[in-house]
């Protein structure tokens, strides 16, 4: 299988370098450090119980380059960051013949509806990724415990027996793979695991085991998630297990537990979690980003809340004050550590508005 990956990162490049451990042929598309690095030394994994150097990978810095050499390639896997797909597509698209279907690996909802209108859904296969990767230098990649996995699903019915072999195709590469027949169930699955500790964590600088064990920040965290519930379960959602992830249990106990029972029970679930490390929100802000994935998270469950008429205020907060830190209008110090700040002001624009007689 002749692979493309656009946008190699972490999550693209331990995708393509385990593809290329199989035997595919890889070509990277990314910033000129991992391009120099792959030239010099060749692509590097590091897993948990061994390390590889992978000699037969190519690595090129833009999607022109990628294509020069190659007559097609039979997947192109898009791996950039939400806010960086249009560009991607937009390179892309004088390439789209000589690409057999499209596989997106990103966050939030959008992804495969903008892949669907550039290059027909019928090449489209929408995918979610949960392991723990990182980058410890350029070209060198981290699988940093066995856990999470692939899923896969066809956007139309004219990638579903493609999709199957897909499937395989990753399980031989090494991934634990699951397939799913209702795409929007998995993508909306993968959202719910994304808002986890993610804005909250962000907003008062604190880890995610920090968020779960203040009972205001938790109170507020909780309210989020479940207003991502009610906007699912109106787009007749059902939530799917992912690759080590439970995640219909996650829902009944959001869904029936109060919070005094629900706090004790995923605080050893942010423990073995994300636990200490910060999330991607955390991780934009602190880097001075102006551009962050907000929009393809909480903005997500605002924007189908919207459209199906159900209230999302606590995202809606959320997002807002997320934006005022990203955009610079309010000093990060204003709000470290601040969970009654954010209580205070979710009081306010919350639950104030449906007291009786308020």
């Amino acid at each position: 299988m002749n692979t493309l990956v656009v946008g190699a990162g972490a999550i693209g490049g331990y995708v393509g370098a385990r593809l290329a451990l199989a035997g595919h042929s890889v070509t990277l598309v990314g910033r000129p450090p991992l391009a120099e690095a792959v030239a010099a030394r060749g692509l590097r994994l590091i897993e948990p119980e061994a390390e590889f150097e992978i000699r037969d990978c190519r690595a090129v810095i833009s999607v022109v380059e990628a294509f020069a050499p190659a007559p097609k390639f039979d997947l192109a896997l898009l791996t950039v960051k939400t806010y960086d797909a249009q560009s991607a597509i937009d390179e892309l698209r004088p390439h789209a013949e000589r690409v057999d279907r499209f596989l997106s690996l990103q966050n939030g909802l959008s992804g495969e509806g903008m892949l669907s209108e550039a290059f027909g859904a019928e090449k489209i296969v929408a995918g979610t990724i949960l392991n723990p990767v990182s980058i410890r230098e350029p070209g060198v990649i981290a699988l940093e415990k066995r856990k999470g996995g692939i899923g896969l699903s066809a956007v139309s019915k004219e990638q579903r027996a493609g999709v199957a072999a897909l499937a395989d195709e990753f399980r031989r590469a090494g991934f634990n793979v699951r397939a799913y027949a209702d795409y929007r169930a998995m993508k909306w699955s993968k959202l719910l695991l994304n808002l986890i500790g993610n804005a909250t964590s962000a907003i008062l600088d604190l880890n995610t085991l920090q968020v779960f064990a203040d009972k205001r920040a938790f109170a507020v965290e909780v309210a989020a998630l479940r207003e991502a519930l009610r906007v699912a379960r109106a787009d007749g959602i059902r939530f799917a297990g992912l690759p080590d992830y439970p995640v219909p249990l996650l829902v009944a106990a959001l869904r029936f537990l109060p919070l005094a029972l629900l706090q004790p029970l995923l605080l050893p679930l942010a423990a073995g979690g994300r636990g200490r490390k910060l999330p991607s929100l955390h991780i934009d802000l602190a880097g001075g980003r102006r551009c962050s994935e907000i929009d393809e998270l909480n903005g997500a469950v605002v924007r189908a809340g919207a459209r199906l008429g159900v209230p999302t205020p606590a995202n809606v907060l959320l997002v807002d004050t997320f934006k005022e830190l990203l955009a610079g209008r309010v000093a990060r110090p204003e709000w470290r550590g601040r969970a009654d700040r954010l209580w205070g002001l979710y009081r306010e624009r919350v639950i104030r508005p449906i007291l009786p007689g308020s």
